[in-house]
């Protein structure tokens, strides 16, 4: 009897699923931090936006003779005021962003689909992650130093 073996035993195909089963399990956690990072990153890039916005804003209230401090908080402004500062991208479901009358500006900005909280204290110039702000409430100017 001469048998042609045609296809894979039960055991190799066992062994092949438990080998591809293990690869995910080590590889899924790392996709997901690449894919958070990413989207911490895309939001810093979007505060940083802002700012520019920001310093665009005030140059245009200068020319006119107009106040130039502004403040817009994006849980509770209406949308008007929220375009204030033309910027393309997707605006902060949260948080709040100030202009003094030096052109300085300082924000706390949330954003639901990262889930971090942005932060810019008026003398600095870089827009940072607040690792201690949890939650949309408490991503507010009042809370950056805590």
């Amino acid at each position: 009897m001469n048998r042609n073996k045609n296809g894979f035993t039960l055991v190799e195909l066992l062994a092949v699923i438990v080998i591809i089963a293990i690869i995910a399990l080590i590889t899924t956690p790392i996709v997901l931090n690449v894919v958070q990072s990413s989207r911490e990153n895309a939001f810093k890039d979007t505060a940083h936006g802002l700012v520019l916005a920001a310093g665009t804003y005030q140059a245009e209230q200068q020319a006119l003779n107009r106040d130039t401090t502004l403040t817009i908080n994006y849980a509770t402004s209406s949308d008007s005021e929220k375009n204030l500062l033309k910027t393309k991208g997707t605006l902060p479901d949260a948080g709040e962003l100030s202009i003094d009358e030096k052109g300085k500006v300082t924000l706390a900005l949330w954003s639901n689909d990262a889930r971090v909280c942005v932060v810019k204290k008026a003398d600095a110039k870089e827009v940072t992650i607040n690792e201690n702000i949890n939650d949309a409430a408490s991503c507010t100017i009042a809370n950056i130093d805590k």
